[in-house]
């Protein structure tokens, strides 16, 4: 990946927790893969699971958006050996008792899925199992840290765990610009899986490091009003906020204005924070200037910028025929991700000469990481056409590159950023090498 120079360090993994005590339906052991030699006829479908409803309905239409911009690379450059790319959704409503269903329903109707993408923390214990076992590439955007040693051949994380989205909020407060160490902190999640994942780790990371939590306030994603809960975190008297309610942010921070006597209080924000539909509730909630102005977040430092981003880009903003909402996401680093994983998947079928998922996945780490004397590709056509030619390539992709562990998780750093007024991301600081080596000790 392209990161920026200081943001470049690679993260030291931690240890993991043991994917276990699962309940899976019969179908999920069907595998549904396709055999035989050669690439096939017909369509291929990406699965996009994730929450289209629901407390984090914000997240499905990110991951839709890298399909929508996938397929046109992919298409107009001869498809994968003439076959077209489709995408699909798949509700989870971000509730594990709805993924399951939606898993073995998207399993079962569609012989010819050739990835999905999505997989988000509210659901990913439960439907990862049904992927792997349906021996199907997933792209997965969980945090949680039962993955970081995950056994699962076909799952690929393309980003840290939470624990590291955790780990550089807790940098922001004590290290970041423009402000003295915030020492006092409130905690804010959202009561649901993916959002509490940070909480655990953001504590022991805080309170080692010199720093006190206020208050830790799960809260229900969706309410109407959080005028009790502002007012018992207000109590607690922080200097900052760290914070993940998605959907809920903005009528949270509007109580905290109008009960903090029309002040706001400095809040930093997870990576998912950096996103248009939470910039804009938030935006409309506080006014501009208050968000510009006691915002911080983390972000896995993106260039946004290359030939890679530019036909990305270009795609993105071309499926606004299809999705309205589609270019809002050119700055969402899943979306950019997600995108990357779709074109290397497609790339690993035309490299092995196959539609049959158990000879194209192990090819998928090999495109990502390239071998010795690798040629870089950055766009699908080149990387059809280095394949053609003989060549073993590796793919540089919108998200930049990618550096597989043997537990298929592709671990990055972090920089600190900002917003500025229409809602683009701008880099606002660095964790110094040391700062990021207290941080992880502290928060292991």
């Amino acid at each position: 990946m392209k990161f920026q120079t200081a943001a470049s360090r690679r993260w030291i993994a931690i240890r993991a927790i043991p994917v276990a005590g699962l309940l899976l339906l019969a179908a999920c052991g069907a595998s549904n893969t396709p055999t035989g030699g050669g690439l096939g006829s017909g369509d291929l479908l990406v699965g996009v699971i994730a929450p289209f409803t629901g407390a984090d309905a914000g997240l499905g239409p990110a991951y839709y958006a890298a399909c929508l911009a996938a397929a046109p690379s992919i298409n107009s450059n001869g498809g994968v050996g003439g076959r077209q790319i489709k995408c699909q959704q798949f509700d989870t409503r971000g509730e594990p008792a709805d993924a399951v269903p939606a898993a073995n329903q998207m399993i079962a109707s569609n012989s010819n899925l050739m990835a999905v993408v999505g997989c988000t923390s509210d659901e990913a214990a439960t439907v990862a199992p049904i992927i792997d076992r349906a021996h199907i590439p997933m792209f997965c955007m969980t945090g949680q840290s039962e993955f970081n040693k995950t056994n699962l051949k076909y799952f690929h994380r393309l980003v840290p765990a939470d624990v590291y989205d955790a780990f550089a909020m807790v940098g922001s407060a004590l290290y970041g610009p423009n402000h003295a160490p915030y020492k006092n902190a409130a905690l804010v999640f959202g009561d649901d899986i993916g959002s509490q994942a940070f909480v655990d780790p953001a504590t022991k990371a805080f309170t080692k490091l010199g720093g006190k939590i206020a208050i830790n306030q799960p809260i229900k994603l969706g309410a109407s009003s959080y005028r009790t809960e502002v007012a018992a975190m207000l109590k607690s008297n922080p200097d900052v906020i760290l914070t993940e309610a998605l959907g809920s942010a903005g009528t949270y921070l509007k109580e905290v204005k109008t009960q903090n006597g029309g002040k706001m209080i400095p809040f930093i924000g997870t990576s998912a924070t950096i996103d248009p539909t939470w910039f804009q509730q938030v935006r409309d909630a506080i006014g501009i200037d208050d968000l510009l102005k006691y915002y911080a977040g983390v972000d896995l430092g993106y260039t946004f910028t290359g030939t890679a981003y530019s036909e990305f880009l270009t795609n993105l903003n071309a499926a606004a025929s299809t999705f309205a909402d589609a270019p809002k996401y050119k700055q969402r680093g899943s979306t950019l991700h997600l995108y990357d994983g779709i074109i290397m998947t497609a790339l690993a079928m035309v490299a092995t000469n196959s539609s049959d998922r158990t000879v194209y996945n192990p090819k998928i780490i090999e495109i990502a990481n390239g071998t010795n004397g690798a040629t870089v590709v950055n766009t699908y056509k080149d990387g059809v056409a280095a394949l053609k030619a003989g060549k073993s390539i590796r793919f540089v992709g919108a998200g930049g590159e990618n550096n597989f562990d043997q537990y298929n998780n592709s671990q990055s750093g972090y920089i600190l950023v900002a917003y500025d007024k229409d809602g683009n991301e701008v880099t606002a600081g660095k964790l110094t090498p040391d700062q990021t080596a207290k941080l992880i000790a502290a928060g292991g």
